[in-house]
């Protein structure tokens, strides 16, 4: 693995005014992302780690400290900057899927290169591939209606994978499937990972999910609690499971209370 720094969160902090009152979400969050990583981040809900998802999008502006993309401040971004990090350089994948209802498989796919004028025939090309990579040409002229939750969320991972963004950031991206169709889309995010060298931010609540990757934020009244390293190429994803459940276990009520 190429172990650059792609991703560099400092010092974050989120605050909330609710009735005059502020409530911390973040506490001074510091961590790297490495180019080609598969990063996962738990913690019970309310810990803060959706909060630091969505700043890592520019979905909402962190309270101070900085978060740096291939060392450039996405804090400095004017507009045109902003477009262009949301647009290209970020893939965000829901947990809700985020599709279109009235558009195909195909049309959501290509959306975000119909926004950046990209040539219909090279665009073309990019979904059969993609398309053919996660096993979903079958449900391309479908509409969400007409698609399991599996596909629908392999159609948004290859919407996420069309524009080539440099991190794919994944919320709870297993949450509304069932378990074969959990397992299904891990193995695919994970071998997008490992052969087309994906970077992959994934927060997840599920340790089935987080036992596919290489390693674990562990976060708990916004700060980090504990990270887990997965002891490559050695250890199995079962035993890395087992020491997922340890640490889960450690932040208090076992795997019910990691939300």
């Amino acid at each position: 693995m190429n172990q650059e720094k792609l991703l560099e969160v400092q010092n974050l902090h989120k605050s909330y005014e609710k009735d005059g009152v502020s409530a911390k979400a973040l506490k001074g969050i510091t961590f790297n992302v490495l180019q080609g990583e598969l990063l996962g981040i738990m913690g019970a809900s309310g810990s803060g780690k959706t909060t630091l998802l969505n700043c890592i999008a520019t979905i909402i502006r962190p309270t101070s400290g900085q978060i740096l993309l291939s060392g450039t401040s996405i804090s400095a971004f004017d507009e045109n900057d902003l477009a262009e990090y949301r647009g290209n350089k970020i893939g965000y994948l829901f947990q809700d899927f985020a599709l279109l209802d009235n558009l195909t498989g195909k049309e959501n796919i290509l959306l975000p290169l119909s926004i950046h004028n990209t040539e219909v025939s090279e665009a073309e090309k990019k979904v059969i591939e993609i398309a053919e990579f996660l096993g979903i040409r079958e449900v391309l002229s479908k509409f969400p209606s007409q698609m399991s939750g599996g596909q629908k969320q392999r159609v948004a991972a290859a919407r996420c994978l069309i524009s080539d963004p440099s991190i794919i950031l994944a919320d709870e991206p297993t949450g509304a499937l069932d378990t074969k169709s959990a397992r299904q889309l891990m193995e695919k995010l994970h071998e997008m990972n490992q052969k087309r060298g994906c970077t992959i931010l994934m927060v997840t609540h599920d340790p089935n999910a987080a036992s596919f990757c290489s390693r674990i934020l562990f976060i708990q009244d916004g700060i980090i609690f504990h990270e887990l390293r997965k002891q490559q190429p050695e250890e199995s994803r079962e035993d890395f499971y087992k020491r997922i459940m340890q640490v889960m276990a450690q932040m208090g009520g076992g795997s019910a209370n990691v939300l």
